[in-house]
């Protein structure tokens, strides 16, 4: 039987293990940043009611009652995750079109159908999403005449990304009223 001395030094095998220790760090700090979205119950919320005047041949014959802000509140007790947060709003832009904005939210998608891309909601804390609502610039007497006719336009709102179901949506009707 013969031994070989592979002349592995003491300072070699430090070197290899100090390379080794941060994988294994890394690894074991993985499964507690994947779980971090337990704590967190969104709830979004329609308010800031504003009424927007439908004119004809310069005279306003209607006015439109909307909502200007979407507030999204983080009721849990974690922040929800910088990314993989998102909300939805859905409307008919018929009558109405939407310049949304709001610190660090990216805004995808066209009228009537939008995906908001969130940022971080602090546990206790919320984000207000100005939705910038403004009357549809084609809106016709015609048009005016079908919606009187015909149901209200509804606006909807919620949201994804959190681990509570059943109170992640909003909505609201768009009443017109003529004057």
């Amino acid at each position: 039987m013969t031994i070989e001395n592979t002349n592995v030094s003491r300072r070699t095998l430090v070197k290899g293990a100090a390379w080794s220790l941060p994988v294994v760090a890394v690894a074991a700090a993985t499964p507690l940043a994947a779980a971090s979205t337990t704590g967190t119950d969104l709830v979004p919320a329609l308010s800031g009611p504003i009424n927007l005047d439908l004119t004809a041949l310069g005279l306003t014959v209607a006015t439109v009652n909307v909502v200007n802000t979407l507030t999204i509140m983080n009721n849990g007790t974690v922040a929800t995750p910088a990314t993989g947060t998102t909300a939805s709003v859905v409307y008919n832009p018929a009558l109405l079109t939407l310049n949304i904005s709001g610190v660090g939210v990216q805004v995808l998608g066209s009228d009537g159908n939008y995906t908001l891309n969130l940022p971080s909601i602090p546990a206790g804390g919320s984000l207000t999403i100005n939705l910038g609502t403004t009357l549809d610039t084609l809106l016709t007497l015609n048009l005016l005449t079908q919606l009187l006719g015909g149901p209200q336009q509804t606006l909807a709102a919620s949201v994804a990304g959190d681990d509570v179901t059943g109170n992640n949506s909003a909505s609201t009707n768009v009443g017109i009223s003529i004057l």
